[in-house]
């Protein structure tokens, strides 16, 4: 992978939603990775795929997936149709790109460490395998987040990330925009395996900010005002946990000063399933 030969690739943050949604192919979120993923294969054309998964969290330092040939998957839901836990996705890893980001992230003052055991969660191969069914060759290396780091922490991840844009590689931050399950059970439709219903009114606040701070502020700017999100008002009911909040924080990081563009958007209850490119225009 050599910038030579190789156009400086977007990056992304998802909204991957809960496993149902590579079941409910009808459903809006269903219908974006699909024609998020087709993008990806005939225009974007990486060379591999670096993801950071709102469910791999690590305590002692971050971890970087190593896998020789196909990385497993984890069933790391519970409660689901039976047909969920029969899912496979075919996912290879790439031990060359996993130590080139170790080094990378040593580079940058972090303590990092490969790990040879822990598959692909559900944040990494759900929206994967609706996007890309068959990733075949394409390497993917999931990247972990350090628990209760800062969210200067997690853009600073980002940063040390982001020449790997130049050598063909796709960043994905996968979270949610908004994220409160607790008030969002009683919107869940089992009949149907979607949430329905009201918006809250967090949610529509929480969004309305994000977007602000997203689409309307420049780079630095946008970094400034992301770490600042600690203080906001609604970001407990937002986001209870920080987990699915901070992959847009390594996003944003790896994006530079490339300006951001929303892809999709729904809202339900306490949820928010807002995603977005950062891409250089012209």
């Amino acid at each position: 992978m050599t910038s030579d030969t190789t156009s400086r690739m977007p990056c992304y943050f998802i909204s991957h939603g809960g496993p149902t949604v590579l079941l409910t192919k009808e459903s809006d979120d269903h219908k974006f990775f699909k024609q998020w993923g087709g993008k990806i294969l005939n225009q974007d054309k990486p060379k591999a795929i670096v993801i950071i998964s709102a469910h791999w969290e690590t305590i002692d330092g971050i971890k970087v997936g190593k896998f020789e040939g196909e990385t497993p998957i984890i069933y790391d839901f519970g409660g689901f149709s039976e047909e969920l836990y029969r899912q496979e996705y075919h996912g290879k890893g790439s031990p060359e790109l996993a130590d080139k980001i170790v080094d990378i992230l040593k580079k940058a003052k972090f303590n990092v460490t490969v790990d040879t055991t822990r598959g692909f969660d559900h944040g990494v191969w759900i929206p994967l395998k609706i996007a890309i069914p068959e990733p075949g060759d394409l390497p993917i290396v999931q990247v972990s987040l350090k628990r209760h780091a800062s969210y200067e922490h997690h853009i600073k991840v980002g940063r040390a990330l982001a020449s790997l844009r130049n050598e063909g590689v796709l960043i994905i931050g996968s979270g949610m925009m908004v994220h409160n399950l607790r008030d969002s059970f009683g919107y869940f439709d089992r009949s149907k395996m979607t949430f329905s219903g009201e918006i809250l009114p967090y949610t529509t606040r929480f969004v309305r900010d994000m977007d602000k701070i997203l689409f309307e502020s420049n780079a630095e700017e946008r970094e400034k005002q992301l770490i600042k999100l600690i203080d906001h008002p609604v970001l407990k009911q937002a986001h209870p946990t920080d987990d699915h909040l901070v992959p847009l924080h390594v996003a944003t990081g790896a994006a530079g000063q490339d300006p951001a563009e929303k892809i999709f958007d729904l809202c339900v209850a306490g949820m928010s399933s807002g995603s977005v490119e950062f891409c250089a225009r012209g």
